[in-house]
Parts: structure tokens; sequence; C-alpha cells
């Protein structure tokens, strides 16, 4: 709450609507110090494994500023990389994001489609052992400061979400190229 002015004000003066880099860092040490890291992430991964009842009363408290601020890290893509990856994602990607030491991002929407699968263009296509990945992806919060990008695409020619895989993609890519936000349009940039 302490943070809600500076937030407030800077976005009344056209600018990025958040917190800074240098507002965030303490807030994300001192969860770490009060084991507040990982709310609903598994113990195995140094996270407090609340029970839903719980993480809605911490939302709710969280409600009470304007100050956006979510308990790292971000527990849909922690749990997504749960569900699926292999020993060695997991050792290289899941590992270090749990433990704060990797941010990641999620691209989904798409122009056209939003976050309907069935709209879905973005194409990967197997070439030798590396998968080639070409399209656009929309509303990607947080790829400006995140190590990797869980972007889906699709590999096959199924309906709805068939044929849509999950791919991590580094921070560096050759090939991946993302957008800056224009400072007067309030959405995430593109990727």
């Amino acid at each position: 709450m302490p943070l809600e002015a500076a937030v407030l004000k800077r976005e009344s003066e056209g600018q990025r609507y958040g917190l800074t880099p240098e507002e965030e860092a303490p807030l994300l040490k001192t969860c770490k110090e009060l084991g507040l890291w990982g709310l609903d992430v598994p113990e195995e991964f140094g996270g407090a494994d609340l029970p839903l009842a719980a993480l809605m009363a911490i939302e709710e408290e969280m409600g009470r500023t304007v100050t956006p601020f979510l308990f790292p890290p971000d527990s849909p893509n922690l749990h997504m990389l749960k569900a699926v990856a292999n020993p060695e994602q997991r050792r290289k990607y899941l590992d270090p994001y749990a433990r704060g030491e990797m941010r990641s991002s999620i691209a989904i929407s798409e122009p056209g489609a939003g976050g309907d699968p069935a709209g879905m263009t973005t194409r990967a296509v197997k070439d030798g052992d590396d998968w080639v990945i070409n399209g656009r992806k929309i509303w990607v919060s947080g790829v400006p400061r995140a190590d990797f990008i869980i972007l889906m695409a699709r590999t096959g020619e199924g309906k709805r979400q068939e044929g849509v895989t999950a791919f991590i993609v580094e921070r560096g890519t050759l090939g991946l190229r993302h957008r800056a936000r224009d400072p007067d349009d309030r959405r995430p940039p593109d990727l």
C-alpha cells in the first residue's frame, strides 16, 4: 500500500502502470524472507502449498490496494511446467523458476484469435532436431524481463486445442523478436 501513490502518479502522467524494478525488488526479497514465496507452489519447490480457501483470502486482502503485485512465482506458469516438463526441462527451467532465479512469460493469444486455440495460426514445424516456430503473439505480459517464454503453437491439424503444443523459448533465441509497447498503449507487448 505504501507504493500506491507512486504507482498512481506514474499512471496519471501517462507512464506504465506498475511497479518499477527498484520498487519490486524489496517486495520479492521480503516474500522470500517471510515464507510468502510460492503460496500455492508444492513444498518440494520451497512453496507453502496453501489450500484454495487460504489463497482466496490472500487475494481478497491484496485487492485492498491498487498496487499491482502478485506473490511469486507466476503460479499458472509454474503449474504448467510442473505438469509437462521432462526431467531436463525441470532441472533447467522449473527448479530455478520456482526458486525465483528465473522469470517466465506465457504466449498464447494471437491477433484475430485472442486466447481461442481454434483460431491459433502460429505454427511449429520440426526441422531435424529443432523446431521452427512462425507466428505472432499478442498481450504477452512480462516478456521484456522473462528468461524464457512458454509459447503455444500449432503442430498438427486438430480442432480447438488438439494439435497445440507448448514450447519453451529462451530469451535470445535466434529469430525471437518482441515489439516493445507504445508508451500510450496500455496493453502488454507483442511477441
